[in-house]
């Protein structure tokens, strides 16, 4: 049973990203765990996917207009806080931290900046904002140390360190989960790849196609899950390479659970990824993982996958087959994997140390 705090707070999480991520879900859970504490909490979304994604999963959500930085956005954040009588609001995004911070002025609303960009914010009006900042929460150690480094303001707000977690109940191996996703997508039963996240640039899955065009023929199937602006994109792409990619748009966690578990190797091709929460996912369903190797991925990842040289589609398609070929390999990832995630990213642990932080600053 959940520990009950000792005043209850109303925490708003504040995104406004178009498209559902993976920070999306970790507000998500997140709201789920503060409300088990006994707090309030509301999600405040700037478009209807996102609060669509909410309200599947039975969250309060509210839809407002701060998807540009503008002061009818800012006012709207503000209205939308003091009628929650909100006492922290974490935001993700920059743009959420400009609108926040206005929000916050003459009324004790503590901002909570979590940073989920492999680059700290430069702008001015950023950095002025940041004064009403008062804790940041890094996902990871190295993530911690260069944003300090590069920019010295953000050392005027508190800081944590807080991986992201995910549900080791929920992703776990279940082979029966593979087949169904396999028999339902018509996949078959050989050597099967997947990837799951936002098809948009940063991802920069062109180079995970140029390397799976890159293996000895036949290549295995993609199976790539996620939404975006991308998608023509990447269909164009996969085509001219021949590369055989599913797309499957965004599933459900259930659904991922499946795919997960289909898969013979979770594969991941973003160069400088802060924490990706897929690579969790994958690992507490005990799938082999071949990820760049930059970023905070070789913390998150540790012993437990195969880090390829960032940007360089041959050593990637090279460690791949290597992967691809050696079963006996695979199956040692696949137990290091699950034991990593239940040691390190339960959401368990992610919640307890949130609500230890929404508790100290209410």
């Amino acid at each position: 049973m959940a520990a009950v705090a000792a005043r209850p707070l109303h925490v708003a999480l504040l995104t406004s990203s178009r498209f559902w991520r993976g920070s999306s879900s970790v507000f998500a859970v997140l709201a789920r765990g503060l409300a088990a504490r006994g707090h309030s909490t509301t999600a405040l979304a700037a478009y209807e996917p996102v609060a669509a994604g909410f309200r599947s999963q039975r969250l309060a959500v509210r839809t407002l207009p701060v998807g540009h930085t503008n002061l009818k956005a800012a006012r709207a954040l503000r209205r939308a806080l003091h009628e929650l009588a909100a006492d922290v609001v974490l935001v993700d995004r920059l743009r959420d931290i400009r609108h926040a911070a206005f929000a916050s002025l003459g009324r004790t609303l503590a901002v909570v900046y979590c940073i989920s960009t492999p680059r700290p914010p430069r702008d001015l009006l950023t950095r002025l904002a940041f004064r009403r900042v008062r804790l940041t929460v890094f996902l990871t150690e190295q993530l911690a140390r260069r944003a300090l480094a590069e920019a010295p303001f953000m050392r005027r707000a508190a800081h944590r360190v807080i991986p992201n977690g995910v549900d080791c109940d929920l992703f776990r191996p279940d082979e029966g989960a593979g087949r169904a996703f396999r028999r339902r997508h018509e996949l078959g039963d050989g050597p099967l790849l997947v990837a799951v996240g936002a098809l948009e640039i940063e991802k920069r899955w062109d180079l995970l196609l140029e390397s799976i065009a890159l293996l000895p023929p036949p290549a295995p199937p993609l199976v790539l899950c996620g939404s975006g602006a991308l998608e023509g994109a990447l269909r164009t792409q996969a085509q001219r390479l021949g590369v055989d990619v599913r797309f499957l748009g965004q599933l459900k966690p259930g659904e991922l659970v499946g795919a997960y578990n289909a898969a013979t190797c979770l594969v991941h091709s973003r160069p400088d990824e802060v924490f990706a929460l897929v690579l969790i996912e994958a690992l507490a369903c005990g799938r082999p993982v071949v990820a760049s190797g930059g970023g905070g991925t070789p913390e998150l990842v540790g012993d437990a996958g195969v880090l390829a040289p960032p940007v360089d589609p041959s050593a990637f398609a090279r460690l791949l087959q290597d992967v691809l070929g050696d079963q006996e390999r695979r199956a040692a990832l696949a137990g290091a994997a699950r034991r990593r995630a239940l040691e390190r990213y339960s959401v368990e642990r992610m919640i307890r140390d949130y609500a230890e932080v929404v508790e100290t600053l209410g």
